[in-house]
């Protein structure tokens, strides 16, 4: 559904991203995982049309991106951003019905549709009960609920987070991450996430693209590519790779940082 072929991704001189290239499938759920500033989050604003690569070419169901408008790629494809801002007063309704702008002329008024894909798009993220409270007053989770209900509107398939649970505690990066798993399951909706947890990345992915200093270093099903070795060299530290006794599932314990990664941090200090 997706598919890029050798990016190149530069801020002015400083190249960020080079000779990058992935396939994405439609219905998968993706994760892009690496350190700090390897361009994790470059990758998804370039798939979303916020920066212009310098080199390479994107595909979205074999089509040019660059031959796509904004507002046709709106449509097909919602981005949720690690900072997503809102008006203090602005209702529950009222952010979601943002979704629709997409679909409508600048003065189109809201439709009977409108209204049945809105209480769609809330149905589907539990948000009954929610429309006429203001965004503001609600928790960090439901909010995350609230901007997903707005994608959702859109009528895109496909979903594109930066790390969506930031800043959130333990209960809501959960709720969050199970309700994206629901709708990517349900809807057949394409998933394309960075997140930083390696164990919830293990858990919620088909599969993951492992990025270092802009390059591609490993793709692949979590359970075959997550091994301690590539945990090492890629974060620079030592874990412990186990499974759940109880589910399968991958377990990520962190051991402590690689000692010529402490030894490189105090020379760089000095």
């Amino acid at each position: 559904m997706v598919e890029a072929k050798k990016l190149k991704i530069a801020y002015e001189e400083r190249v960020v991203i080079d000779d990058f290239s992935f396939h994405i499938k439609k219905g998968e759920m993706v994760s892009i995982i690496g350190p700090n500033g390897s361009g994790k989050s470059t990758i998804l604003k370039t798939i979303s049309k916020l920066i212009k690569q310098k080199e390479g070419v994107i595909f979205l169901d074999k089509e040019d991106m660059n031959t796509i408008s904004i507002k046709n790629l709106a449509k097909k494809m919602s981005s949720l951003s690690q900072h997503n801002r809102n008006p203090e007063d602005i209702t529950v309704r009222e952010l979601i019905y943002y979704g629709r702008l997409p679909h409508k002329k600048w003065y189109e008024r809201r439709t009977k549709e409108d209204d049945e894909i809105m209480k769609w798009a809330i149905t589907h993220t539990s948000l009954q009960g929610y429309e006429d409270k203001r965004v503001s007053e609600l928790s960090g989770g439901e909010r995350q609920r609230v901007w997903i209900a707005m994608a959702l509107t859109q009528r895109s398939k496909i979903l594109l987070l930066d790390e969506p649970t930031t800043y959130l505690d333990i209960c809501h990066q959960l709720e969050v991450m199970e309700l994206v798993k629901e709708l990517n399951k349900r809807l057949e909706l394409t998933v394309i996430m960075v997140l930083h947890d390696l164990s919830q990345a293990a858990k919620y992915s088909d599969r993951l693209l492992v990025i270092k200093e802009g390059k591609l270093v490993a793709e692949g099903k979590p359970f075959e590519i997550l091994t301690e070795d590539l945990i090492r060299y890629v974060y620079n530290v030592e874990v412990c790779v186990c499974k759940d006794l109880l589910n399968g599932e991958i377990i990520i314990h962190p051991i402590g940082v690689c000692k010529s990664f402490r030894k490189r941090c105090k020379y760089e200090a000095v």
